[in-house]
């Protein structure tokens, strides 16, 4: 007599109740998600994250470190005179590009299976499309109306 050559794949499991197809193939553990694309993701939320808090501070007049120069002096808001409020809007950005990296890891973890290439395309043009809107805004603002 011969052996059988496996189990059945509609048969039970190791409990010996009968485990649907359906379950199964959730229960078979995927590949991974690939490197590139984990870093890919990451790399676009943060720049995402980053163009908003960028744009966002200066549209919303949130607080900023000001450095005001003949004083010598930083502060957290506008002050009277010549102020540089750069360096405050830039933190904002970095502020913004480690909470979209951040948002970014997230994700990897909660889906950490491979993505489809449109799902990546998605992020790619979300990255593309908040820095156009972030320097478009900027430029809008230096013309002279």
């Amino acid at each position: 007599m011969s052996e059988p050559a496996g189990p059945d794949p509609d048969g039970p499991d190791r409990d010996g109740q009968e485990q649907p197809a359906a379950d199964r193939a959730r229960s078979e553990p995927t590949a991974p998600m690939p490197r590139d694309q984990r870093a890919y993701v990451i790399a676009m939320c943060a720049i995402i994250g980053g163009a908003f808090a960028y744009a966002a501070c200066e549209w919303g007049s949130w607080p900023r470190l000001t450095y005001l120069p003949l004083r010598g002096e930083v502060t957290l808001g506008a002050a009277p005179g010549i102020s540089i409020v750069y360096l405050g809007v830039v933190a904002w950005g970095l502020g913004g590009l480690v909470c979209g990296a951040l948002v970014g890891a997230l994700l990897c973890r909660v889906a950490p299976r491979p993505w489809p290439e449109r799902a990546l395309h998605l992020f790619g043009a979300w990255a593309i499309s908040a820095l156009l809107l972030a320097g478009g805004y900027f430029t809008w603002s230096l013309w002279p109306w």
